[in-house]
């Protein structure tokens, strides 16, 4: 069983919401709307009585009014809200409540909070659809699809989806919509259009049906649930990939929801067409075709004043052709406070008032939602906007760093955040310490409306870098990087987080833990020269007490023993192993990273044996500095930068041997945050940078006979790291996994593990920490005896052997046991 309606924002919508707004999404044409949905209802009135629902006892003179305004206005009501439309009508749904006069549910649901509030309801459930099946045809034009959704209706399809080439041009270089544009081979056979046409009965008849209709430029009939579900989460992310656009100018709402008879689609998008074209604007015309409703967003500037005077322009005449053609000016989203001025035009001076009445009669003081729907507070669609005319955040500072991915500027990456929430989603990875706490400011939303707050000085006294809810929401974030793929409009919140942090050490100086964290490489040189009493030192009660009250680090953690056997050194006086079996494949330089060559040697050890096993001639970064990711992380950029331009001077020498990376949180450095540091060559040697088991299941992908393992009845499970996460797709550790006879392997479901560098370590953090890390370690404990967990994070090790009695392995460890 489901719930009928399934919004496009449903991994984070509530119920609550969907009532007071009769939300419905794709499928409108077999669930209806939400209203069709609701069994009972509790509320609370403006006096504080709580009242169910369910019985025509209740409310008795609001039922008697209803009655009363609906015998009065049925003509009206017909006139300005006619059959055909399956979406909602703007203001009250007096067109449900003709159909069933004594049901209160259906003049509450779609009220927009304005009569009262929804405290609990009880709904109806259907059941799943016994079988489903998705056509997707391509066109050469947005007009050709409209038309081709009206010859399709007759099918009576469960939806009719449109996307556009403005929309799906988005996916382009994003790494999580991959599989979605191979899938639609939008590379190899470019087209301006796509309808999704899905079915849940008699599918084969209907799809071989559509098949046979001589619609659009091709077809393509997706085979199985994997495929259908990839072309429907790039349908979901609609609004957001657009809003992710680059340049100020964005998508905007203002007309986005109009709806109207879908048999009248290709008339009313030609009369959108034939307004946005004067005004030189381009708009994507995407969303639910089979129901009349296109989300229209035009692209403007609103911190331009031009562009301010086209929004009102637009507005106004889309307001006139939806009425034209006898549409609902609302009919998704609501008309919450900027479009309350056009309501008089499309109700009627009747209709209105007739909800003013009802307003009056629930709600007599104007407590619920006031300028909502009513126009009282002269509210227009152009007035009070965040941005406007001239607007822009002055910063205290001057930015550092480049956003070079994305959107080249601090202010730019900012305000890419659309407020759409999905950033809220019960996912495993974004946004950890959100999923921790539930505390909005914990998301990458909270954290960006907080520094935007600031910045604004809005309801700030003082200085905006030192202000306790920026600090709240700084010091919590992770810096994963989960927020650069998941967030749909990729807002970087580990670059603005180091942003900031810059800017105020540069004002006031750097603290003793960030410098501290900042030379963890040095610390490890240092412990080396007498690991047995650096060890042992770090067990001293006393000792752990100063560092926690002089540092902040927690003494509730351990902290990582410092070897014996310095990896770098054992590399230089070992005889190189020779395997006359495998051809000679060159040269590798294996990054050896402050953990492997300090603290864990035997995963250095075991990369060198697989790559050795393999036929290469492994060397090492002589002379390499720490790559700067604490630094980095704690927003040291001065440091980042001169240790990164120190290492980028020293293998721009190298030509174009690979450069290979034991540590994934290293990798991100060169292969994305070099470039952010503006440092000159780091686009160049990023290309020559890969992951170690990337570049393993990349030449074996090639030479599957290259390395030769043993076969072992093992399970193996995988924990993937965040960085790795955000910039390959980590489906290729499971197919390197696998190569090796006998093992069962999965990739755990799994976000991150709350260590995150020196995060985990501080007091302050710890508790934190552990509860992040809850998720991870339920999994881990899940998992049968004997269980091989592979962790290729050293913050994930660390933190993996401190929860749980389990002994995670780097993919090189693994690997290096199972050569044969």
């Amino acid at each position: 069983f489901r719930f009928g309606p399934d919004v496009a924002t449903s991994s984070r919508a509530t119920i609550g919401g969907m009532i007071a707004n009769n939300s419905s999404g794709s499928h409108v044409p077999v669930f209806g709307t939400t209203a069709d949905h609701i069994a009972s209802l509790e509320i609370i009135l403006a006096d504080g009585r709580i009242e169910r629902l369910d019985s025509e006892t209740c409310l008795r003179p609001q039922r008697d009014l209803l009655a009363k305004i609906l015998h009065e206005q049925r003509g009206e009501i017909s006139a300005r809200m006619p059959p055909g439309l399956q979406k909602r009508w703007a203001g009250f749904g007096f067109d449900r409540c003709l159909r069933a006069p004594g049901n209160l549910n259906y003049l509450i649901s779609g009220s927009e909070g304005t009569l009262c509030a929804i405290v609990s309801a009880e709904l109806k459930i259907v059941p799943l659809p016994k079988q489903n099946g998705v056509g997707l045809i391509f066109f050469a034009s947005v007009a050709e699809a409209m038309q081709a959704t009206v010859e399709l209706l007759d099918l009576q399809p469960a939806a009719i989806e449109h996307l556009d080439r403005v929309l799906f041009d988005q996916t382009k270089g994003q790494l999580s919509f991959k599989g979605a544009r191979d899938l639609l081979e939008l590379d190899a056979k470019p087209c301006e259009s796509i309808l999704i046409v899905e079915f849940f009965t008699d599918v084969e008849d209907k799809l071989a049906a559509l098949s046979k209709k001589n619609l659009g430029l091709r077809k393509t009939i997706l085979k199985n649930s994997a495929e259908i579900n990839l072309v429907w989460s790039l349908r979901k992310a609609g609004l957001n990939l657009l809003t992710a656009c680059k340049g100020a100018a964005k998508p905007v709402t203002c007309v986005e929801d109009t709806a109207v008879d879908p048999r009248n689609l290709p008339a009313y998008v030609a009369g959108l067409e034939s307004i946005f074209r004067p005004l030189n604007l381009r708009a994507s015309f995407y969303g639910h075709a089979a129901t009349g409703l296109l989300h229209v967003r035009p692209v403007l500037d609103l911190h331009n004043a031009e562009d301010l005077k086209k929004f009102r322009q637009l507005s106004n005449e889309v307001s006139a052709l939806v009425k034209q053609f006898k549409g609902s000016l609302a009919g998704e989203h609501g008309v919450g406070i900027a479009r309350t001025e056009y309501l008089r035009d499309h109700l009627g001076e009747n209709l209105l008032g007739a909800m003013q009445e009802l307003k009056n009669s629930f709600d007599p003081k104007n407590i619920f939602n006031p300028g909502k729907i009513f126009n009282n507070d002269g509210y227009k669609i152009d007035a009070q906007l965040r941005l406007g005319a001239g607007s822009t955040i002055e910063l205290p500072f001057t930015p550092t760093l480049a956003f070079a991915t994305r959107d080249e500027s601090f202010v730019a990456n900012l305000e890419q955040c659309n407020g759409c929430g999905g950033c809220r989603k019960d996912a495993p990875t974004m946004c950890p310490t959100f999923l921790a706490t539930g505390e909005e400011i914990m998301s990458t939303r909270g954290r960006a409306n907080t520094i935007r707050t600031a910045l604004e000085h809005r309801g700030i006294d003082g200085d905006p870098l030192h202000c306790e809810e920026l600090d709240v929401a700084l010091s919590n974030c992770l810096s994963c990087k989960a927020c650069t793929t998941e967030c749909p409009s990729n807002v970087n919140m580990s670059l603005l987080k180091a942003e900031l942090l810059h800017a105020r050490w540069e004002r006031d100086g750097l603290p003793l833990s960030v410098r501290m964290i900042s030379n963890v490489d040095l610390l490890g040189r240092l412990g080396c020269l007498s690991p047995a009493l650096a060890n042992a030192s770090l067990e001293w009660k006393w000792l752990r007490n100063v560092l926690e009250k002089t540092f902040g680090f927690s003494a509730k953690r351990p902290l990582p023993k410092y070897t014996e056997q310095r990896f770098d050194k054992w590399f230089t006086n070992r005889n190189p192993a020779r395997n006359p079996q495998t051809k000679g494949r060159g040269k590798v330089i294996l990054w050896d990273d402050t953990f492997v060559r300090y603290h864990e040697p035997n995963i250095g050890m075991a990369a060198v044996k697989v790559l050795e096993a393999a036929g290469f001639e492994v060397t090492l970064a002589t002379g390499r500095k720490c790559c700067g990711r604490p630094a980095f992380s704690q927003g040291n950029l001065n440091e980042a930068a001169r240790l990164g331009k120190h290492n980028l001077d020293l293998l721009k020498e190298s030509g174009e041997t690979p450069i290979l990376f034991l540590e994934p949180s290293c990798y991100s450095m060169f292969a994305e945050d070099y470039r952010e540091l503006k440092l000159s060559d780091a686009g160049q040697i990023a290309k020559r940078c890969f992951l170690f088991e990337q570049f393993i299941e990349n030449l074996l992908q090639r030479e599957p006979e290259a390395l030769q393992f043993k076969e072992a009845a093992d399970n193996i499970v995988i924990h993937a790291h965040c960085h790795a996460k955000s910039l390959v797709n980590p489906s290729f550790m499971t197919r390197l996994m696998q190569r090796l006879p006998q093992r069962k392997v999965t990739l755990l479901d799994t976000g991150c593990c709350g260590m995150a560098g020196a995060f985990g370590s501080m007091e302050s953090k710890y508790d934190l920490s552990l509860k992040v890390a809850e998720p991870l370690v339920n999994q881990i404990q899940k998992q049968p005896e004997g269980t091989v967990l592979v962790a290729s994070g050293t913050s994930c090790r660390h933190q993996i052997e401190h929860l749980t009695p389990v002994h995670p392995k780097h993919m090189a460890e693994v690997l290096a046991d199972a050569l044969r």
